[in-house]
């Protein structure tokens, strides 16, 4: 009974431990179904919780990540232009963007969810 409590506790030990952002951390993903003529890009820093990446404007913040549960914050962006269309994507991107409440993995796919939206991604080979 002792061995079985040991092997049990050092269980919960390990899952306790477990980095919860290492499949993210490191990593760049790129939106598929992103409008025609645009790649929005989406990117974890391999250190912090941070993320960056781009559409029409170079953006950034921070993450939280819990399990499934993701949280963007404190998103900030250059001021470029572009043609009004972009320009509409990538703000209703930023939108969804904030609203994600969970982050998943499917299909060899990154997916990103919250209220109504769902956001799939691709991971590609970093720049």
């Amino acid at each position: 009974m002792k061995k079985l409590c040991a092997l049990f506790l050092g269980l919960m030990l390990f899952a306790c431990s477990k980095d919860s952002a290492l499949p993210i951390k490191g990593n760049d993903y790129v939106l598929l179904d992103a409008p025609e003529g645009m790649e929005i890009s989406l990117s974890f820093d391999a250190e912090a919780p941070k993320f960056y990446g781009h559409a029409v404007n170079r953006y950034f913040g921070n993450y939280e990540l819990n399990d499934n549960r993701i949280k963007f914050s404190a998103i900030g962006s250059t001021m470029m232009a572009a043609p009004e269309p972009m320009m509409k994507a990538e703000t209703e991107f930023f939108k969804n963007l904030g609203e994600i409440e969970t982050i998943s993995f499917e299909e060899g796919y990154m997916v990103l969810k919250g209220n109504d939206t769902t956001l799939k991604f691709e991971q590609v080979d970093p720049e």
